[in-house]
């Protein structure tokens, strides 16, 4: 009779969802804008306070581009709160000029409940004045992006932050900060030689590290600030580190001091191949050996191509590598296998003309010749690991076809061989490639040669 009666009153229209509870009914308008958010006061009496109860703000000024309503509309919101109790405040704007009101906005919602906080300003004007944040020990989760200038932060007290994103590279990371931040787990810092001319990452919490340099395109910092740019130093002393990730090009950094990451799960770099960068290269690489997982740029490659008498350490844990070319270059690769006696997946990418995840369209082709040559001894991974192969924008050149001819003759436990073809290509050109590849001879009879159109690959 229940049942009967519940479908009664939804077919008559009754509200079912104001009947539920406020902290319910707060919960779900959390997931929402707070200018929808407060929108639904309009609904009912209800719903007329409702929003005021709330814990969670996202604001944007994409939905009020006017600047002074966007200001009003914010500390409206912010003065007619029920309880100083904000757990998560978002903060987006393409234009701020009051930086009074930003000031006002920060002390507003700053205490013991707020656990995450996110400014993202997209004009890039200098902007200070926030040094109240890194001392409210409740954060969780911080995330500045934009350009925030700041000679020196005074005090850092962030006891259980654990995620900390810094796309502005204005903020100085240095020993306060990190040291400052003790379950620091998650880091992801855009940087830039002009603001951090020494970088000193010193910490035993942290365990995933993205240190991403601040590009031209990216607009954080104008064009004319990128000319020779020198950072002395990058030290990372992390020694629980999983998760590694360096992009670096534009920046020439004299030394790199790293300790040993045993626990590491996933490591991808793209370091441009200045004369500083392939000395100190191979010594990210030592630090880097009990990897699980293994990501090589086409910059970074050229790094271990000039690097005279490359000596790799042996990566005992690797069972996935991928690596980027910009000119196949079967040497290096091979040296490379020598050293994952237990690589069970090998990801092959040519960047020839193409712009690939690791670096831009700029790129340029390493100058000197690369031919094939029959490898003294068949590396372990080969015969005993190695079941997934994946080449992708493959060119089909003589070097590539007499490597696919070595690892397909001498690997006995290889399963797939995908070839990734261009989007484009004649269709007479793929099934060349496909029937030339299926023709090798293979060592393993569960091989199966598989082609596909490019397409971006995990």
């Amino acid at each position: 009779m229940a049942e009967t009666s519940t479908a009664a009153e939804r077919s008559m229209g009754t509200d079912i969802i104001s009947t539920l509870p406020n902290p319910l009914l707060c919960h779900i308008l959390s997931f929402l804008p707070t200018i929808d958010a407060v929108g639904t006061s309009v609904l009912s009496r209800r719903w007329r306070h409702l929003w005021k109860d709330l814990q969670v703000f996202d604001f944007h000024d994409e939905r009020i581009r006017d600047r002074e309503r966007f200001v009003s509309f914010v500390e409206s919101v912010l003065s007619r709160r029920s309880y100083p109790d904000i757990q998560k405040f978002s903060l987006r704007c393409y234009s701020l000029d009051d930086l009074n009101a930003l000031k006002r906005w920060i002390r507003d919602v700053l205490g013991p409940c707020l656990q995450e906080m996110e400014l993202n300003f997209y004009d890039y004007k200098t902007r200070n004045g926030i040094d109240a944040i890194f001392t409210c020990a409740s954060l969780v989760s911080l995330s500045l992006v934009g350009h925030f200038y700041m000679n020196d932060i005074p005090a850092v007290h962030l006891p259980l932050l654990k995620n900390l994103e810094l796309a502005a590279p204005g903020v100085p990371v240095d020993s306060k900060l990190i040291s400052g931040c003790p379950a620091l787990e998650d880091l992801y810092f855009i940087y830039s030689g002009r603001f951090n001319p020494k970088i000193n990452l010193l910490s035993a919490s942290l365990k995933r590290l993205r240190l991403i340099e601040a590009l031209k395109r990216l607009r954080l910092i104008e064009a004319r600030n990128f000319d020779y740019l020198e950072i002395s130093e990058i030290q990372i002393d992390a020694p629980n580190l999983e998760f590694l990730r360096i992009y670096l090009e534009d920046s020439c950094v004299r030394t790199l001091a790293v300790s040993d990451f045993p626990n590491m799960n996933e490591a991808s770099f793209d370091i441009y191949p200045k004369p500083e960068h392939v000395d100190w290269l191979p010594k990210l690489l030592q630090a880097l050996s009990q990897t699980k997982k293994l990501g090589l740029g086409g910059f970074s490659t050229q790094c271990l191509v000039k690097a005279p008498n490359l000596h790799l350490p042996e990566f005992s844990c690797l069972s996935q590598l991928r690596i980027c070319f910009s000119s196949f270059y079967s040497g290096v690769l091979m040296k490379l296998l020598c050293s994952c006696p237990m690589l069970q997946v090998l990801k092959i990418d040519n960047t020839v003309g193409q712009h690939s995840d690791f670096e831009p369209l700029r790129y340029s082709v390493l100058p000197e010749p690369s031919s094939w040559t029959q490898p003294a001894s068949v590396p372990s991974c080969v015969m005993s690991h190695l079941n997934i192969l994946e080449f992708r924008r493959y060119p089909d050149s003589l070097e590539e076809r007499e490597f696919f001819a070595y690892i397909l003759q001498n690997a006995l436990v290889l399963k797939t061989i995908t070839i990734y073809t261009n989007i484009g290509s004649y269709e007479e050109e793929k099934e060349h490639i496909l029937n030339e590849i299926s023709a090798l001879p293979r060592g393993s009879s569960l091989c199966q040669v598989e082609e596909f159109s490019y397409r971006k690959w995990g």
